[in-house]
């Protein structure tokens, strides 16, 4: 099992408050028009590369993801809220936050942002 895939089911057993469902790489079309008052989760691997500290010996990779989190139109999610929680979830799990560029609007009227953390694993 990839770690997308254990993220998303750690996500989904977690109890966040506003979390309708985290998806491992996409959301499918269907749950964004059956889930219109809570956020949605999607979890991609960005990169993953093997990390050596002074000798040739492989031993471990540095994984980054990004959680693109989608909004419900109309937004009844505290944004603000509901990111930190994401956000304490990750660090509790030894993840480190990373840049974001903020919250845009996608083609169909959701609120998203995309949010990215690093580990080495």
């Amino acid at each position: 099992m990839t770690v997308v895939y254990e993220l998303s089911d750690d996500l989904n057993q977690a109890g966040i408050k506003d979390l309708g469902q985290a998806y491992p790489f996409r959301i499918p079309p269907s749950s964004l028009v059956k889930c219109q008052d809570k956020a949605l989760i999607a979890i991609s691997e960005v990169w993953e590369k093997p990390t050596e500290h002074g000798s040739n010996t492989y031993n471990e990779m540095a994984v980054q993801v990004q959680i693109k989190i989608c909004y419900p139109i109309g937004n009844n999610v505290n944004i603000d809220a509901f990111e930190k929680s994401i956000a304490s979830f990750f660090m509790q799990k030894d993840w480190l936050r990373q840049a974001s560029s903020g919250h845009y609007i996608d083609d169909s009227g959701h609120a998203e942002i995309d949010l990215f953390f690093k580990r080495r694993i």
